[in-house]
């Protein structure tokens, strides 16, 4: 077992958002009629800046809040979010 508490799920979960990334990446580069490559950087691009707001927010939910409370509040706010984007 790796030392940072890797189970099953993050395994499943790194697949999943493997292949929803190529989907995306396929789908954006067969309608904007660019390749592939070109998809799979906007996409990744667009991936840092959620990133970025995440990490802004989870810092934000450390100050007030003990790590088990914050980390359900980030899933939680990342929920919330994806509903909103779509």
């Amino acid at each position: 077992m790796a030392l940072c508490g890797f189970n099953a799920q993050m395994l499943k979960g790194l697949a999943l958002f493997a292949q929803g990334l190529y989907g995306a990446a396929l789908r954006i580069s067969e309608e904007r009629g660019i390749s592939i490559e070109h998809a799979m950087e906007n996409e990744i691009e667009e991936m840092n800046v959620f990133l970025a707001a995440l990490d802004e927010h989870y810092v934000e939910l450390r100050k007030t809040q003990p790590v088990d409370v914050a980390m359900r509040n980030l899933v939680k706010w990342a929920d919330e979010h994806e509903q909103r984007t779509g």
